[in-house]
């Protein structure tokens, strides 16, 4: 592991009186049309919609893969996941080997090193072997499980990869309901969190499968139509969030505190990605773009739409930043901090470019140009050229449904060129893909 080395803590941070607890919550598979503040009717997420309406919605925000594992790797580094071999969603099976590289600094390791309590809950998803433990990646308390999915309920005979877990011992699971635990265990540590500022990175599994909802949530859908389920599991999604924030605002938190929402990746095939094209494991809109809230009261502007790409490696340089926090050299990060742009000290969009890459399915985007090539037939649709890339101009169409790469052979080759430029010196990916897009 990296060892960091001395790190500067700023006496005063220019954007707040004391360095602010940071509350990462990340949401698991769910469709981009899944949360009312995107505009959906028939899941309604108060709770959720709150942090777009007291801060900052992206309207453009992205994940740097497109399924679980690649994703939280990303988010964990600051770094686009492949340059360390974390291309795929880790195989369900224990290993010594198979987890988020050992060579990699976390935000977690950066954020204790300055002096803050360090909390992950729930889905890991980054390795099973205690080398690859939360506690063993800057973590200083953990309440969660290694897999990428489980029961909502609690399971009578769990394996060593789904168990629940605290810090590292496996507990009796007496709860009710996965959701509604993590946001109740959630507030139980800001409850107790003191004087010391604390970094939360609270991992929900919802909405992934399997689909399991309580009866009293599946009751109050039963108006209406879609998927039920989802629904169900969305209410329970959005009431753990609202536990989470009135915990804050019950310990006078709120204004001291960024709090970040997304979802881990594009939703699952099956879920409500309307408008757009593709669904997780596919480098369309459908499979990257997600919805991406963020709060800090006081410092953020409030009721924003940021239109502007951002994506989910921004998250470690603007919670250092918001820390005070300065690293010495290391690994150059891909995600850059966004305080100043949010806060208008810098006027320029955060990236003119940015990249995916799951396999062979891979894409471009380059201002408002997005160059994809989608070469699984399962993840190809009736409009898919046989894994020829394709060429859209996100701006006008979103939904990527006008293919330009005809008409614009010149951008095609550019594109193409800036592509095999990224990659070029990226290892061979650790392992195959791990089966089940989510496991």
């Amino acid at each position: 592991m990296v060892v960091l080395a001395q790190l500067l803590l700023a006496t005063s941070h220019a954007l707040a009186a004391a360095p602010p607890n940071i509350v990462v919550i990340v949401s698991d598979d769910a469709g981009y049309n899944e949360f009312s503040m995107q505009g959906a009717a028939l899941f309604p997420t108060p709770r959720i919609d709150s942090i777009a309406a007291n801060g900052v919605r992206f309207s453009q925000g992205y994940t740097s893969g497109a399924v679980c594992s690649p994703t939280r790797a990303g988010l964990m580094t600051g770094r686009y996941q492949n340059r360390f071999g974390h291309e795929f969603n880790i195989p369900p099976a224990y290993s010594e080997v198979n987890g988020l590289s050992l060579e990699e600094t976390t935000v977690a390791e950066v954020l204790s090193a300055g002096g803050y309590r360090t909390i992950a809950l729930g889905k890991w998803h980054l390795g099973y072997a205690p080398q690859f433990h939360p506690l063993s990646r800057g973590f200083s308390d953990y309440y969660g499980f290694l897999q990428g999915s489980r029961s909502y309920f609690p399971s009578p005979k769990p394996t060593r990869l789904n168990q629940l877990l605290r810090d590292r011992t496996p507990v009796a699971e007496k709860f009710d309901y996965m959701t509604d635990e993590l946001g109740r265990r959630a507030a139980e540590y800001i409850a107790a969190s003191g004087d010391k500022p604390f970094f939360m990175y609270l991992a929900f599994n919802a909405t992934h499968g399997p689909d399991q909802a309580t009866e009293s949530d599946l009751a109050a859908v039963q108006s209406g139509g879609g998927n039920k389920k989802h629904r169900a599991m969305t209410i329970a999604l959005d009431r753990a969030v609202g536990v989470v924030l009135d915990e804050l605002h019950a310990k006078s938190l709120t204004d001291n505190t960024l709090v970040v929402f997304l979802n881990d990746n594009g939703g699952v095939n099956g879920h409500d990605n309307t408008p757009l094209r593709g669904f997780k494991g596919s480098t369309w809109e459908g499979g990257v773009r997600v919805p991406f809230a963020m709060q800090w009261p006081g410092v953020l502007p409030k009721g924003k739409i940021v239109d502007e790409p951002v994506i989910s490696l921004d998250i470690f340089p603007t919670a250092v930043a918001a820390a005070g926090i300065t690293p010495t050299p290391g690994k150059p990060l891909d995600g850059v901090d966004l305080l100043p742009f949010l806060t208008g000290k810098a006027e320029h969009a955060p990236h003119p470019t940015l990249y995916w890459k799951n396999g062979n399915n891979w894409a471009v985007r380059d201002g408002s140009l997005k160059l994809v090539s989608c070469n699984a037939p399962r993840l190809r649709n009736a409009n898919s050229r046989g894994g020829a890339p394709e060429l859209f101009d996100i701006s006008i169409d979103p939904q990527e449904s006008q293919d330009l790469a005809g008409a614009r052979p010149d951008d095609v080759a550019r594109l193409t060129a800036m592509y095999n430029t990224w990659k070029r010196d990226f290892p061979q990916p650790s392992w195959r893909s791990g089966g089940r897009s989510g496991n």
